[in-house]
């Protein structure tokens, strides 16, 4: 009947709402192809799509108000924490750091908050999370080991790639002489090459070698450990059987026997 109190279980059905408010636009000052940006970033950090929904953007600095219908409130909201603890599923922490990158470069920050409580559900640092460290190239003579499966090319250097199992080294420079001599071993023998390598520091810290300038080379034995005794063995003086050279060869060559 019309004019009657709204029941309990009626009153559970409120969709729970949150609000996003990036500080440096307006309403009017936030482009439209920006917008969609940040509304995807937050759809990926929210998850639940078919029950979440935009409702538009508040006056003010823009605030972008997203309501998650209540089927679905629990697990938003159980969500949300696990990003602000750094513990939420991949797809999720993947949103917040898309948001991260578009406020830092948007010059911003923002915080996500839920409406009627004001609580602070995750906040965003943007333009104060701290710089990158930025190390310049080096170069520094190394070796790599692997498989020469490529080499050639018109410049008057030549060009190669190593392959090692699942690691590919390419960018590897040469002389032509030196070239001709290793073309024999393509798809051959593990090869040792010598040579000046250039590293560059990556995202993450990671260091990764963008050439190699190749002075010498050296095939390596592949010989197994049981051959390679037997070579040892003839030398004068090896000391082979030596209590504690005894076992670690012979642990080496069980190792090998099993990988065998």
């Amino acid at each position: 009947m019309s004019g009657m109190p709204a029941s309990d279980e009626e009153a559970t059905v409120k969709p729970v709402e949150y609000v996003f408010r990036i500080d440096v636009f307006q309403p009017d000052t936030l482009p439209m192809a920006r917008l969609a940006e940040y509304l995807a970033a937050l759809a990926k950090m929210f998850g639940h799509a078919e029950h979440t929904h935009f409702l538009g953007v508040e006056k003010g600095s823009a605030k972008l108000r997203t309501a998650v219908d209540a089927v679905d409130a629990p697990k938003v909201e159980a969500r949300l924490n696990g990003v602000r603890i750094g513990d939420a599923p991949k797809d999720a922490m993947a949103g917040k750091l898309a948001l991260e990158d578009l406020l830092a470069n948007d010059n911003a920050v923002a915080t996500l908050t839920e409406a009627d409580t004001e609580r602070m559900v995750v906040p965003f640092i943007g333009r104060n999370r701290p710089k990158a460290l930025t190390f310049p190239p080096f170069r520094e003579d190394t070796s790599i080991d692997g498989v020469l499966v490529k080499i050639g090319g018109k410049d008057p250097s030549a060009h190669a790639t190593l392959q090692d199992g699942d690691v590919f080294h390419v960018g590897v420079t040469m002389r032509r002489e030196l070239a001709r001599e290793l073309a024999q071993l393509l798809y051959g023998p593990t090869i040792r090459m010598f040579g000046n390598g250039r590293f560059e520091r990556q995202a993450g810290g990671v260091w990764k070698m963008s050439d190699f300038r190749v002075d010498r080379y050296e095939r390596l034995d592949e010989r197994g450990v049981s051959d390679a005794l037997a070579a040892m063995r003839v030398v004068p003086g090896n000391r082979l059987m030596d209590a504690d050279s005894y076992r670690d060869v012979a642990a080496a060559r069980d190792e090998d026997d099993a990988a065998g």
